[in-house]
């Protein structure tokens, strides 16, 4: 998870915009799959470093990448996409060219400052001076200003791909591959700076990052070659935490980025990976700083690669993908509000060839997942953009009123938490549930007559339950 912006976001999209990018197979089924319609917002793949994003207060989300002719791109640098609240791909361009193509010319990270503008940190050889270097725009991400050399002591010269966080006022940059990380406090010389790993949870892997929305802290999250290899958390800003290795069995090794986020509001930074090395792949959920909780398995399904989103209102999105029979498989889940339990499973069809990213951003209710990789069949690398919406649970039961007629009780949550605001409809009836997610209408029928109750939520998969009058 990367770029957070804490200012009030518009309200959440509307129930269908932007389901061109997810075609729904059986919606409300049980366990039915879906299909998986990824948009190519960038060429290119930044493989094994998840892209860079941020979403403004606007409700777009930004995301930031390299950009290199070598790829088919028109220049070498930083490049951007913005993604609208529906989903749509609205712009893209480079932020900046410095005309020279080659390898990891600067894998940028991107946050959204406390002012509410865009800021992207990276790598590379822009101009002269070590780097890393730093660009800003307004909001709207439609132009950036020329670069500056933000390094300090450490952080010059150090490995092209950054992150960039702030914690509180203050911006903290990571680089970090193939190697240790790096860490720096503020722009500029004199700015503070350190190295993160030693030789126990070392040699690092990609680093991500991402900000605990109560205290401001940075907590990163990498994998590690060290030893028998692993995953690691760690808060790196303001002050330096202690690093808490992912109970990961050793059969795993690091072979993808730990990818890391933090909730929209209230305390804790995620991130999930898998409990045990089997044909069925357990995955769990852990907070730095805590403990783990079960997040669940599609059978068959072996992850390959793991990810985690912010969600809304606290929640925290868990994706995994792999593959069953051959195709391939996405599982996605989104916890509650207090990130304690998780909605239904849900799986969609969509195969990738080697390795990809999931990473992504859910704050506006809808997932925007990030997929940088290249889709089975193609050669065209890349990140891609879809979209994926939370499901609901219910239950329904019917009790008779004689006469013919029967009052339904129709009660909606959303991985425990009530829905208030659904729609249950049913023979003709319908009726919106209250605070505490209940809703009771009355419908006619035949006792022993089988009902078919349509639920509806904005901003959620239709459900479709029975029961028996």
């Amino acid at each position: 998870m990367r770029g957070l912006c804490r200012q009030a976001l518009l309200p959440t999209v509307l129930l269908g915009l932007g389901l061109s990018l997810l075609v729904p197979a059986g919606a409300g089924a049980k366990n039915a799959a879906r299909a998986l319609h990824p948009v190519e917002i960038a060429k290119g793949s930044q493989f094994p470093v998840a892209p860079s994003f941020a979403r403004t207060a606007d409700g777009r989300l930004h995301v930031a990448f390299e950009e290199n002719t070598n790829w088919g791109d028109g220049g070498n640098g930083v490049g951007y996409s913005t993604v609208s609240t529906s989903g749509h791909l609205l712009a893209e361009g480079l932020a900046v060219d410095w005309n020279t193509a080659g390898p990891e010319n600067g894998i940028p990270g991107l946050a959204v400052t406390p002012g509410g503008t865009l800021q992207a940190a990276f790598g590379g050889s822009p101009n002269s001076g070590p780097g890393p270097f730093v660009i800003s725009s307004s909001a709207d991400g439609a132009s950036w200003s020329g670069s500056s050399d933000a390094s300090s002591g450490f952080m010059e010269g150090s490995n092209p791909q950054v992150t960039l966080q702030y914690s509180h006022s203050t911006p903290v940059l990571t680089a970090g591959c193939c190697g240790g990380i790096v860490v720096q406090q503020g722009f500029g010389n004199g700015s503070p700076s350190y190295l993160l790993t030693n030789n126990s949870d070392g040699v690092a892997g990609n680093v991500d990052t991402a900000v605990d929305a109560a205290t401001g802290a940075v907590i990163a999250g990498w994998d590690s070659s060290a030893g028998s290899g692993g995953f690691w958390f760690q808060q790196i800003a303001p002050t330096e935490g202690v690093a808490q290795r992912a109970p990961v069995p050793s059969q795993n090794g690091p072979s993808y980025p730990f990818i890391v986020a933090g909730r929209d509001t209230g305390p804790g930074v995620f991130a999930a990976y898998p409990a045990n090395y089997a044909n069925t792949t357990q995955i769990s959920l852990l907070r730095y700083g805590g403990g783990s909780i079960s997040v669940g398995s599609v059978k068959g399904l072996h992850a390959t690669q793991v990810g985690v989103a912010t969600g809304l209102d606290g929640r925290i999105w868990v994706m995994w993908d792999g593959q069953i029979d051959g195709k391939g498989v996405t599982a996605i889940t989104r916890s509650n509000k207090a990130v304690t339990r998780f909605e239904p499973i849900q799986k969609y069809h969509y195969t990738w060839a080697g390795g990809i990213t999931l990473s992504g951003d859910g704050r506006l209710g809808p997932l925007d997942l990030l997929i940088d990789g290249t889709p089975f069949g193609s050669s065209t690398q890349g990140i891609y953009d879809a979209r994926a919406l939370p499901v609901l649970s219910a239950s329904v039961s019917a009790k008779s009123l004689g006469g013919g007629n029967f009052k339904l009780d129709v009660k909606v949550n959303d991985a425990g938490d009530p829905v208030s605001g659904a729609t249950a409809s049913a023979h003709g009836q319908s009726t919106t549930t209250n605070a505490t997610g209940e809703a009771k209408f009355t419908v006619s029928g035949s006792p022993g007559k089988h009902l078919k109750v349509t639920i509806t939520a904005t901003n959620y998969w239709p459900l479709i339950k029975r029961t028996e009058l």
